[in-house]
């Protein structure tokens, strides 16, 4: 039987729920054949009343109101209310007509069980009480006024108190029927809805579960445009320094030239290993594809000696423990470094001092770059603006800041602090801490 048809909550794949309810091969077939569910009622409900109806009545009046009833029985499902006030107008014209209902009350259950399980209980219970109110009345003006008012007479005079037990037992019989039809049909909806609910929060937690992989995705892209930044704009930077070295010691040092030329030509390899493994996570099938470099302490020390074969005076310092054994940590100190001096490199690469300390306290890690003023007027190179946003960004993965502008007597400082949480704090202070605390080197 039927009512609406529950929608869905929309979402990239759906929970329906026709798709989880078990059902024989037989409801499969009035399933998805439901006019045939109709008509399946309508002979259930016409074909022994009218056999019935021949034997003790052969009369044809009751015989319209009766296919009427079928006729309108058949709409239940696209009218379900228009439905139940025509059957209960038909049950009063079979009563005048017939003397009895005629059965007719069945099809009112039919009915009165679609309107509870389209519109719910409330209206459930308004259709049963029309219906038991115009069969009542229907009952106790014409019933058996035709057809049996012989039975309910003693010496010609009707019987009051069979005739009362006779309109007590159609009005009960009616009543039942269609107090059994409005407690299946609630009982119905009730496992609908409920079913429903569970659809509708399997839709939510696959809506929700989809919104949380398009932010992973978003945020995976963001990272991946960062590091692209990273690889290009700082590998670039660089390899224009060491072509214009190499250009300008051509003649004088040719030796230098050659050098520079060798540090050009790594630059480049590397970056385009870089650019490899980074548009590689890109791909769908490399989605485990590692983001790399992801430089440790070390790293640094290779990554200013670049810096200064582009031609930067750059002093390195490290202070305190060794930073933790945390890829991601360890890539965002270098990140950090490798964009001061690229900013560096652009817009003052003529600074007599310039200075990278990497400090490590106990529940937090600093990171200087500084210049001093250059001394001559660099090219100007107008960037993104990319590099701080990148810095702040990867700083506020840790909860802590960037802090970038000119110092008082003109030169630039960029300093980054990044706050260590208790696992990163305890693996730093068991880790290894030999060595000096203050090590470094100058060109």
């Amino acid at each position: 039987m039927s009512g609406r048809q529950p929608h869905p909550v929309s979402a990239g794949s759906p929970v329906i729920l026709d798709d989880h309810i078990r059902r024989g091969p037989v409801r499969r077939f009035f399933v998805a054949h439901p006019i045939a569910m109709d008509v399946l009622l309508v002979v259930i409900f016409l074909v022994p009343h009218v056999v019935l109806r021949a034997v003790i009545d052969p009369r044809p009046a009751p015989y319209v109101t009766l296919l009427a009833a079928a006729a309108a029985l058949f709409w239940r499902r696209h009218r379900p209310r228009t439905v139940l006030l025509v059957l209960c107008a038909l049950i009063a014209v079979h009563v005048l007509v017939g003397g009895d209902t005629g059965g007719i009350e069945l099809a009112l259950a039919f009915s009165l069980y679609t309107v509870v399980t389209t519109y719910g209980s409330r209206a459930g219970w308004l259709g049963l009480a029309v219906a038991t109110i115009v069969s009542t009345v229907a009952v106790l003006l014409w019933g058996d006024q035709n057809s049996a008012a012989e039975s309910f007479t003693v010496d010609g005079e009707p019987a009051l108190l069979d005739r009362a037990a006779y309109v007590a037992g159609n009005v009960v019989g009616i009543l039942v029927t269609l107090l059994v039809a409005l407690a299946v049909g609630v009982s119905v909806r009730s496992r609908r809805e409920q079913l429903q609910r569970l659809v509708d929060q399997a839709n939510q937690f696959r809506l929700e579960r989809d919104q949380r992989e398009q932010i992973a995705t978003a945020n995976e892209r963001a990272r991946i445009a960062r590091e692209m930044h990273d690889v290009v704009a700082h590998s670039l930077s660089v390899m224009v320094a060491l072509a214009d070295g190499a250009r300008a010691s051509v003649v004088k040092a040719p030796e230098r030239s050659a050098d520079a030329l060798t540090e050009l030509s790594r630059t480049g390899r590397s970056a385009l290993g870089d650019m490899r493994r980074i548009l590689g996570v890109l791909r769908e099938e490399d989605t485990r594809a590692t983001m790399e470099p992801q430089p440790d302490a070390p790293a640094l020390e290779d990554l200013v000696a670049q810096f200064r074969a582009a031609g930067l005076d750059v002093a390195f310092s490290h202070s305190g423990p060794a930073i933790p054994d945390d890829a991601a940590l360890q890539l965002t100190v270098y990140r950090i470094v490798q964009e001061g001096l690229t900013n560096v490199l652009r817009y003052a690469p003529r600074a007599r001092r310039i200075t990278v300390i990497v400090a490590r306290r106990p529940r937090e890690i600093t990171v200087t770059v500084h210049n001093s003023r250059s001394d001559a007027p660099a090219e100007r190179r107008p960037g993104s603006g990319q590099g701080l946003i990148g810095m702040r960004e990867r700083a506020a993965t840790y909860g802590g800041t960037v802090k970038a502008g000119p110092d008082d007597a003109g030169g630039w400082r960029t300093h980054a602090t990044l706050v260590l949480e208790g696992a990163l704090t305890a693996e730093a202070d068991t880790g290894t801490t030999s060595g000096p605390d203050e090590k470094g080197r100058h060109g």
